[in-house]
């Protein structure tokens, strides 16, 4: 069986136009998937994971340290995988000197008619040439979207086993640790924006797509718990499903 040829990109003289506005963004986040992970650290487990993490940082003893109740909420993180698309025209200005405008003559046409009023006899002249962009980036990221930072480090647990389609029900019924970027709506619109963004050497955009190939969200189990010696004081979080200890930024 013959193998089908892909379709080149058409190019049309309406590309090149130079006026009116911007493309609008299209994006296909059709691939967009909730999950949530059960707790599997007790409260009291939580406690003293974090006070013994608590005590090193703040240089005491774990007996000199005061452990608050752990408070269990739900942080957000997303991993995506998207491609921007995007055409545009720019406009560089050539100039065309004399001798130019001479070997123009000679094969029968002029290389250009200059508008009315610009020509100066025996000077050089200036032409706008109109240049069309394809471009394609890739981005990918892990996100923590409690502190906006990569969340590298929980790759392992975001991907393997043990999580459950989370529903609008069950998003309602639990408490979303708050945060710039604590839902999949907060992400995908950070990444519309970004996408948005156009240079102001770009005349017109011609088209624009994000197409996600990947956007899983996920909800983990994390206790949050205030540690003090003295005047000092450490939130910490502890993951509910691996035990992990980090401080709160």
């Amino acid at each position: 069986m013959a193998k089908k040829k892909k379709k080149s990109a058409t190019i049309s003289a309406a590309m090149f136009k130079t006026t009116g506005a911007h493309a609008k963004l299209k994006v296909d986040a059709k691939k967009k998937k909730l999950f949530y992970f059960r707790t599997k650290v007790k409260p009291d487990k939580a406690g003293k994971l974090a006070a013994a993490t608590g005590a090193e940082i703040l240089g005491v003893s774990p007996s000199a340290l005061k452990v608050g109740k752990p408070a269990l909420k739900y942080d957000f993180y997303s991993i995506y995988d998207a491609t921007v698309n995007m055409k545009y025209v720019t406009v560089d200005v050539q100039e065309l000197g004399v001798y130019d405008q001479l070997k123009g003559a000679m094969v029968g046409k002029e290389v250009v008619l200059p508008k009315k009023g610009k020509t100066i006899p025996g000077k050089a002249i200036f032409v706008d040439i109109v240049n069309l962009y394809f471009t394609k980036n890739k981005v990918s990221h892990i996100l923590d979207g409690s502190t906006g930072h990569p969340a590298r480090s929980l790759e392992k647990m975001l991907k393997g086993p043990g999580k459950k389609g989370a529903s609008t029900g069950w998003i309602k019924q639990n408490k979303i640790t708050s945060g710039k970027f604590n839902s999949a709506e907060k992400v995908l619109k950070a990444i519309v924006k970004e996408a948005s963004k156009v240079s102001k050497d770009i005349k017109r955009v011609v088209e624009r797509s994000v197409v996600f190939t990947k956007l899983d969200n996920f909800y983990v189990p994390t206790y949050y718990v205030t540690v003090k010696a003295g005047a000092k004081s450490k939130v910490m979080r502890v993951n509910g499903v691996t035990g992990n200890v980090a401080i709160k930024v």
